[in-house]
């Protein structure tokens, strides 16, 4: 699957990623909000269900490689995943190498991969969590014209601490027809 922007592309993992996944999952700043930092088990074991979604029917979770659109050098990586089918929920997470933070990459694949879902998945209601002290990630999701239900209190242990997680979400009658009838 591949999924064109303006400077970037969206497309499936493949084995040649390998090493550029573990550099990202490895990486301190990518996983500061993360419950814990994945050991090299952890992370080739990630990596292998990782490829594993690109090949299960019906197709119900994506971790895509996030690509410059020039050169097809990968900066990242996002998924979204299935949670709940009654309601067509979806749920949209991402983390980009810290060297590529700051250029609007991010927010770029974020629109094209919500778009996406809305147009081709069914899509009713996608969600996104970030740690409450990620205000990277907060920005962002309000860039992509996510609104805030709420937070959960306490809800996740990283650094050694209780932390909270926001919760933000878009509807598809929220989402720009122009740009959900997008294709890949």
């Amino acid at each position: 699957m591949e999924i064109t922007g303006e400077r970037i592309l969206l497309r499936d993992l493949s084995e040649a990623d390998r090493e550029f996944w573990a550099e990202l999952e490895g990486h301190e700043l990518t996983s500061k909000y993360e419950n814990s930092r994945p050991d090299a088990a952890q992370i080739a074991e990630d990596f292998g269900k990782a490829l594993a979604y690109a090949a299960s029917v019906p197709r119900e979770s994506f971790k895509l490689a996030v690509c410059l659109a020039a050169d097809e050098t990968p900066l990242g990586v996002i998924s979204i995943k299935l949670n709940w089918e009654d309601i067509r929920e979806w749920e949209i997470g991402w983390a980009l190498l810290p060297r590529y933070w700051g250029e609007g990459y991010a927010t770029e694949a974020v629109r094209l991969l919500i778009g996406y879902a809305f147009a081709q998945l069914n899509a009713h209601r996608i969600v996104a969590y970030a740690n409450a002290a990620n205000q990277r990630s907060e920005r962002l999701m309000q860039r992509a014209g996510m609104t805030r239900d709420g937070v959960l209190r306490e809800t996740r242990y990283c650094n050694q601490e209780w932390c909270d997680e926001l919760i933000y979400s878009i509807l598809e009658k929220e989402w720009p027809k122009e740009v959900a009838s997008q294709r890949d």
